[in-house]
């Protein structure tokens, strides 16, 4: 087991915004860190939206969303492990600090095999070139490249713009961009495998002004007319509810 710094006061306040900033995986008591390859995290921000990629050690490719309040931050992810085993889906919880050092930090706590693990992170100058993904790595039906279009939900009354949702896969994990209706902006990942689709999702609400987290599972089918179609069962904010959404061809 590795030995993980404990975190101290922060000397100054966490910075507004990690927008493009990426950090090594330094430290972890749930495995040890590879020094030739340690995973790394490359985070985005938009207000309290937070969603980012990461790969390396044994992570082959990773994806994330979550949502930051003040130096907390909550995130849910799906990554292919380099083993090949099946997408893992999960979640942790970070505090941004600077250590004794000035280096902006990520103090993590997360689970792993039912045990409470901790990790630290800590910021490195951007990679130039991420490793570019595999174009034979694609799901059946295809979903990479993929567009639909929100058509009904119980959460509110579709409008004549509707939410639109973007698609994104590779090795089997999802994620996406979606906005429109009463949605600003969103950003989704998951695991798509044996027609159904997991996933994470976190967005603004225009008239609420509020940056919520939720989960999904979602069945693939298709339509007469050849459209694949996206039947959601959906939790937002502790509430369910459901949607469908239609492909555009």
């Amino acid at each position: 087991m590795n030995d993980v710094l404990i975190p101290q006061p922060a000397a100054q306040p966490a910075p507004d915004s990690i927008n493009d900033r990426e950090f090594l995986l330094t430290s972890s008591s749930g495995s040890a860190v590879s020094a030739a390859s340690p995973t790394r995290f490359r985070y985005h921000q938009d207000g309290q939206q937070i969603w980012g990629e990461y790969f390396g050690d044994t992570v082959m490719l990773g994806r994330f969303v979550g949502k930051r309040d003040g130096e907390a931050i909550s995130i849910r992810f799906a990554h292919r492990p380099l083993s090949g085993a099946d997408v893992v889906l999960g979640e942790a919880h970070s505090t941004i600090q600077w250590n004794a050092s000035g280096e902006l930090e990520l103090y993590e706590t997360f689970e792993k095999d039912g045990q409470s693990q901790v990790s630290v992170c800590t910021e490195v100058e951007r990679l130039g070139v991420w490793p570019e993904l595999d174009p034979t790595a694609r799901s059946t039906p295809r979903l990479d490249g993929t567009t639909f279009v929100l058509e009904e939900s119980t959460a509110s009354t579709v409008s004549a713009e509707p939410t639109q949702f973007e698609f994104d896969e590779n090795l089997g994990v999802v994620w996406g961009f979606y906005y429109g209706d009463t949605v600003t902006a969103g950003h989704c990942v998951g695991r798509y495998r044996d027609g159904v689709l997991d996933e994470y999702f976190v967005h603004h609400v225009i008239a609420s002004d509020a940056t919520l987290l939720g989960d999904s599972s979602t069945t693939l089918a298709r339509r007469e007319d050849g459209r694949l179609e996206l039947i959601e069962e959906f939790v937002l904010d502790g509430i369910p509810g459901k949607s469908v959404c239609v492909q555009v061809v």
